[in-house]
């Protein structure tokens, strides 16, 4: 507003300039008069001229800020665990990009478009109407493969699990293992993302058979790794300590820094459920140098707020709170929606245990502002469950 109020101002004080400048000859007065008067007169336009163009950059500069969210607000949904499974869905090709089919290369190539659109519908149709094609078994296992991985994404589990058994009944026939190595790693990714841990069980001892029989010693260790985690996750922490165990070995002696911090983190979880606090905390804190020597900062928050819970059993609330803290500036530093809402609910926990309600309360409601973002039901209602006990302790 005030920079076109300023240019109708300039444009005036010219018009003005110029009338006065002719009456001013016409009257003849002193031509070195009225040369001073146009000097004088053409310095105040430019004066306004450069006030405005100043004026009216700032204006634009004021427009094109938005305002700074709060970073626990900030979204990354590529932190939502599920969009995480998702993310390790493999596709087993097997040359569908050089086959001499022209029309199953046509469909290749358009089903793999639709797919990165996130147009999984057409995709699976695409995929689909490939299958309808005079194919080899090879060919016939990665369309297979290719519309479990589309059909998982629209959540169509229950044809997603169809699929890749088709895929997987084949390369069993025609003994395919690379194509079995891509279904059973999918099949166990989708049933975690449906919590079935018996069948996620099953596809990684099935996955671990094939690795031992190819002689995949490093694929083998990381399955290991992965089995002791969902035995973790099922409570039965024996068979946990034992897979994990194994896999430790392995890597220690590969030398494997990413490898070994992870399976001793993985190990110190389990001695927290035992009750083995000790022996659990100092297997964090070698997880967490380890992790910080190789500047894995998402790796290193997930450690210190696990080390946090542990000061957290031991009542050193102080000490917890500060854990909590650094793994929160972390994982917003990273954008980590997930990690985020898991440290204020740390943090929460740890100001309930200290009586501080409001405190409390307030990390509470942040924490379930953030998981209500990326939808995480679960958390969702244990989240409202503490805001409603905080609440009641505050009326009392």
């Amino acid at each position: 507003m005030w920079a076109t109020i300023l240019i109708i101002l300039v444009v005036l004080i010219l018009i003005l300039s110029i009338i006065k400048i002719w009456l001013d000859l016409k009257r003849k007065k002193p031509k070195g008069f009225i040369m001073k008067e146009g000097i004088f007169l053409l310095l105040v336009v430019i004066v306004l001229l450069v006030i405005d163009v100043k004026f009216v950059k700032e204006v634009e500069i004021v427009q094109k800020e938005e305002p700074i969210p709060k970073l626990e607000e900030k979204m990354d949904l590529e932190s939502d665990p599920v969009k995480r499974l998702l993310a390790q869905l493999q596709d087993y090709i097997d040359g569908l990009d050089k086959t001499d089919k022209p029309q199953l290369k046509l469909y290749f190539k358009e089903g793999m478009e639709h797919r990165i659109k996130e147009e999984y519908s057409a995709s699976l149709e695409t995929f689909r109407q490939a299958l309808e094609m005079n194919l080899k078994d090879n060919e016939k296992i990665a369309i297979y493969m290719l519309m479990g991985n589309s059909a998982t994404s629209l959540k169509e589990y229950e044809d997603a699990t169809n699929y890749y058994y088709l895929g997987i009944s084949l390369a069993e026939e025609t003994k395919n293992d690379s194509a079995l190595v891509v279904g059973y790693t999918n099949l166990a990714l989708l049933y975690q993302i449906e919590e079935d841990l018996d069948q996620v069980l099953e596809n990684y001892f099935k996955l671990l058979e094939v690795f031992k029989k190819t002689g995949n010693e490093q694929k083998e260790r990381n399955t290991y790794a992965h089995i002791g985690l969902i035995h973790q996750r099922k409570g039965e922490l024996d068979s946990a300590t034992f897979y994990q165990r194994k896999s430790v070995g392995s890597v220690e002696e590969r030398g494997d820094l990413f490898a070994k911090a992870a399976q001793l983190n993985n190990l110190a979880l389990i001695y927290r459920k035992k009750g083995d606090l000790d022996s659990a905390l100092v297997l964090h804190l070698r997880a967490l140098g380890i992790f910080q020597q190789i500047r894995d900062k998402r790796n290193e928050a997930n450690v210190l707020s696990n080390i946090g819970l542990i000061f957290q059993d031991q009542g050193n609330l102080e000490i917890a709170l500060k854990y909590h803290q650094e793994a929160f500036e972390i994982d917003s530093t990273l954008g980590d929606v997930f990690g985020k809402a898991g440290d204020l609910t740390n943090i929460g926990s740890v100001y309930e245990e200290m009586r501080d309600y409001s405190k409390a309360l307030d990390f509470y409601q942040r924490s379930l502002f953030l998981f209500e973002k990326i939808g995480r039901a679960k958390n969702i209602d244990f989240l409202k469950s503490n805001i409603q006990r905080v609440e009641e302790k505050m009326k009392r």
